[in-house]
């Protein structure tokens, strides 16, 4: 068995749900499981989650829900992003709910329900200011008094997403504001939704007019947030620990050289060790010379180029084994490294840590 595994604790996942859930007055939760589940087992955490009584799950693709439909999920699944028209078939053969941001789809949905007799449920996406996705506040009225006349469609949502819940929450409340107003002309026109949505991680924590009866938390159920202090904010905790194993141990001279490009020198006598990650595995090759890693409880610097499939470690003049643990993300005594201080020694955002994680890491669900 590869020893470059990543520990997913399940209770600390239910934990999170629950917390979630509290923080939210009992709000239904979306759980965001796309990209893996943020890199943490998709099919396997939303089964945990499933256990606990989440009803929703949202995903980025059809595939994605394909794949949990496979894997044994039986509740709503929500695609909450807009796809091509010619993929209209496995909204209705897989009992994927969709979201609507165009006419194109929603004529080519409705057409499909009709040739395989049955319906879709659709959640109406506006656009409130992140321009990416959605319908525009000002043609949302026409959009639904057209699209809820189409056969097969049962549109039972409608919602939007932030673009600066966590970082500029001024904006964020300006496009709550349109949100709000849109929903108040819809309900004007004779348009009344089950569920109203809008609450991404940051939302939750700092903008609870925002959390309707529905919420979409992503990052926070797996312990984490766009940055630590809005994690701290929720009291979740990460689940994931990365790990793998001393493989080789060698000891070089002053003046030798470790890695392609010798970019790591030795100043003095020292031992380094072999571990078995690296940019294959999605430890990024970006923290090349700028991270560390955790062994026997202290922390060590990486030395040299991130490999394809190895690190190389600077132990200096520490007495280890080979198949001693290595800790690459998660606590070990007193030491902690998180996917914070990797982001930041990457100059990227910790989403991108996680979900970078590759498929050939050995997932292993603690109860």
């Amino acid at each position: 068995m590869r020893p470059t595994q990543a520990l997913i604790d399940t209770n600390k996942l239910r934990n999170n749900y629950h917390t979630i859930k509290k923080v939210t007055n009992n709000a239904e939760v979306t759980a965001i499981v796309k990209a893996n589940s943020y890199g943490h087992g998709m099919v396997e955490c939303a089964g945990v989650l499933q256990s606990e009584g989440c009803r929703f799950f949202g995903v980025a693709i059809p595939e994605e829900a394909i794949k949990l439909r496979q894997g044994g999920i039986k509740t709503d699944i929500l695609v909450v992003y807009p796809v091509l028209p010619d993929q209209a078939y496995y909204f209705c053969k897989f009992d994927i709910q969709a979201s609507l941001s165009n006419i194109e789809f929603a004529e080519e949905l409705s057409n499909m329900c009709g040739k395989l007799s049955n319906k879709v449920k659709c959640h109406l996406f506006i656009n409130t200011g992140m321009n990416r996705d959605g319908i525009q506040p000002e043609e949302a009225v026409d959009y639904m008094n057209y699209v809820s006349r189409l056969p097969g469609l049962d549109i039972i949502g409608c919602f939007t997403h932030f673009a600066t819940s966590s970082s500029d929450l001024d904006f964020a409340r300006e496009q709550l504001n349109i949100f709000n107003n849109t929903l108040e002309s819809l309900k004007i026109a004779g348009h009344h939704f089950q569920w109203i949505h809008s609450a991404n991680t940051g939302a939750i924590a700092y903008l609870p007019e925002s959390h309707f009866n529905m919420v979409r938390p992503g990052i926070a159920l797996y312990g984490g947030g766009p940055d630590i202090e809005t994690a701290k904010m929720l009291n979740v905790e990460p689940i994931l620990t990365l790990k793998s194993k001393i493989i080789l141990l060698r000891r070089i001279k002053e003046g030798e050289s470790v890695g392609y490009d010798r970019m790591f020198r030795a100043n003095k006598p020292m031992t380094i060790a072999t571990v078995p990650i690296g940019y294959g595995d999605g430890y990024l090759k970006i923290l090349t010379g700028k991270s560390r890693c955790i062994i026997g409880g202290k922390s060590f610097e990486i030395a040299g180029s991130v490999c394809m499939d190895e690190i190389m470690v600077n132990i200096e003049d520490s007495e280890f084994q080979i198949g001693d643990e290595v800790i690459m993300i998660g606590k070990q005594k007193k030491e902690e490294i998180t996917i914070y201080e990797l982001a930041e020694k990457a100059g990227t955002i910790p989403y991108e840590i996680t979900t970078a994680l590759s498929p050939r890491i050995l997932s292993i669900y603690k109860p």
